[in-house]
C-alpha cells in the first residue's frame, strides 16, 4: 500500500531508541524525510545512519523537547534544512514511580504536568500553523493506556494523575483543527518489550529474564496476548495514522496492549 507520504516532511520525537526508532524507520522506508531528534547525540546519529544506510533520508537533532524555545529552534532548524514538518510524532519520558504515600515532594505532579502536557502543548504551537496552512498535518502521541485506566500494581501514582491532561489536550486540538486538513490521534501503548520497559521491569518489578517477563504478563500483568507487544506493532499502526489514507481518522485514542484493557468503549 502506498501510504501517500513519499517526500513529507516527518518530525520523530525520541526517534532514536524503542517504538520511536521504529517509527522514524517505517516513516522513511515509505519514502518521507525523517527528522529524528532525542536528547543523545550518539543514539540519534546511530538511528540516523540505519536510515541513511537503507538508502532513506533522515537528519538528527540532539535536544530536550520539554524545553518551548528548545522546541521552536529545533523545528526552526528542519524547516531550514528541508521545509517545516507535515507530519509528526510526539512523546516524553519522564519516570518518577511510587505510591501516593511515597510522593510528598508535590512539585513531582508539577513536573509530570509539564513533561506529559506542556510538551505537547510546545511542539503543537510550533507545528500546527505550517500544517493548518498547507491543509494538511498529521500529529500522532504516543501515550500510555494507563492514561485512561491506570493500573495501580505498577505503583505509577504520579503519573496516573497526569497523563490523562495530555489526552484531554490531545483531543481538544483534534477537534479544533479537523476541518484544516490537520488530524491529532493517540496510540495507547502497553507493555512493549523496549530497552527502558526491560529495565523498568528488572529494576521496579524485580523479574529480569525473559520467561519471568512472560511469566509476569501471563500472571500478573493481565495481557491476554501473554507477552509483550513488539515496537514494530505499535510503529505500523503510527505509521499507519500518519498517511493520506488515515485522514478520517481523528482525535482517536487507540490501545495497543494485547487487550489488556477489558472496556468495550
Amino acid at each position: 500500500m502506498d501510504l501517500g507520504i513519499a517526500g513529507r516532511v516527518a518530525l520523530v520525537v525520541g526517534g532514536s531508541q524503542g517504538v520511536g526508532r521504529e517509527v522514524a524507520s517505517q516513516l522513511a522506508a515509505e519514502g518521507a524525510r525523517v527528522a529524528i531528534v532525542a536528547r543523545t547525540r550518539s543514539t540519534v546519529d546511530e538511528a540516523v545512519r540505519a536510515i541513511l544506510d537503507k538508502g532513506g533520508a533522515a537528519m538528527g537533532i540532539a535536544a530536550d523537547m520539554s524545553d518551548e524555545p528548545t522546541v521552536r529552534r529545533t523545528v526552526a532548524q528542519i524547516a531550514e534544512t528541508w521545509q517545516a514538518p507535515h507530519i509528526a510524532v510526539g512523546q516524553i519520558k519522564y519516570n518518577e514511580p511510587g505510591d501516593f504515600d511515597d510522593i510528598v515532594e508535590y512539585e513531582r505532579y508539577v513536573d509530570a504536568f509539564r513533561a506529559y502536557t506542556m510538551s505537547q502543548i510546545y511542539l503543537l504551537h510550533a507545528l500546527l500553523p505550517g500544517m493548518a496552512d498547507a491543509g494538511w498535518g498529521r500529529f500522532v502521541h504516543i501515550g500510555s493506556a494507563t492514561a485512561k485506566e491506570p493500573v495501580g500494581s505498577i505503583h505509577h501514582a504520579v503519573a496516573n494523575a497526569t497523563r490523562p491532561s495530555t489526552a484531554g489536550l490531545l483531543k481538544t486540538v483534534a477537534d479544533e483543527y479537523a476541518g484544516r486538513g490537520v488530524t491529532v490521534n493517540t496510540v495507547a501503548c502497553g507493555w512493549i518489550e523496549t530497552e527502558g520497559a526491560i529495565a523498568y521491569m528488572n529494576a521496579q518489578i524485580g523479574v529480569a529474564s525473559k520467561q519471568e517477563r512472560r511469566d509476569w504478563i501471563i500472571n500478573n500483568g493481565g495481557v491476554p496476548a501473554g507477552r509483550l507487544g513488539q515496537p514494530s506493532e505499535i510503529a505500523s499502526l503510527i505509521t499507519y495514522l500518519c498517511s493520506d489514507q488515515a485522514g478520517y481518522i481523528n482525535g482517536a485514542w487507540i490501545e495497543v496492549d494485547g487487550g489488556h484493557h477489558r472496556s468495550a468503549m
